[in-house]
């Protein structure tokens, strides 16, 4: 779990809020540099290539759930990453939404970055607390990227090891 900063967020929200359906449909460019915006702050991302980030961004999509909705359910498998662009969710523990709540999450929170590694169960769930919006990237088109661009995998693997180390006590 992490956050991008809400400038990428707001403007990205604005985006969306300004340009009609149709005219977005028009210009499918556009979304993909938001979305290549977005991810490449995401910590695990960050330093893939322009190209790659781009090449990511088409991978995802849009993905709306109504409020007490669930985005992902504790021991399901994990399927895909999320960054939410508008509304609320909780992160909780246990059975069901009245489970012991951990976090709340909000715009510009990310979470799902190992089910992207390995699909392993979720730990949580996590639950709408308000409709709403947020970009998905699927596992499965995510690996099929990881196949065909290797310098993607070892950019990632660069990327999980710093991210450890700084997570780490010094040596």
């Amino acid at each position: 779990m992490g956050r991008v900063p809400m400038s990428t967020v707001g403007a990205i929200v604005e985006a969306r809020a300004a340009t009609a359906p149709s005219r977005r449909r028009a210009d499918p460019g556009s979304v993909v540099r938001e979305r290549a915006t977005l991810l490449s702050t995401v910590p695990l991302f960050a330093d893939l290539s322009k190209r790659h980030r781009r090449q990511l961004s088409k991978l995802a999509s849009e993905t709306n759930v109504r409020s007490g909705g669930y985005i992902v359910q504790a021991g399901q498998p994990g399927r895909a990453f999320y960054v939410i662009l508008e509304g609320r969710a909780k992160v909780v523990r246990g059975v069901g939404p009245s489970g012991r709540r951990v976090a709340t999450l909000g715009p510009g929170d990310f979470f799902g970055e190992l089910a992207l590694l390995d699909g392993g169960p979720r730990t949580a769930s996590v639950i709408a607390e308000d409709d709403l919006v947020a970009v998905r990237v699927p596992r499965s088109a995510f690996r099929r990227m990881l196949r065909a661009e290797a310098d993607v995998a070892i950019k990632l693997l660069e990327n999980l090891a710093s991210i450890v180390r700084k997570q780490s006590p010094s040596e």
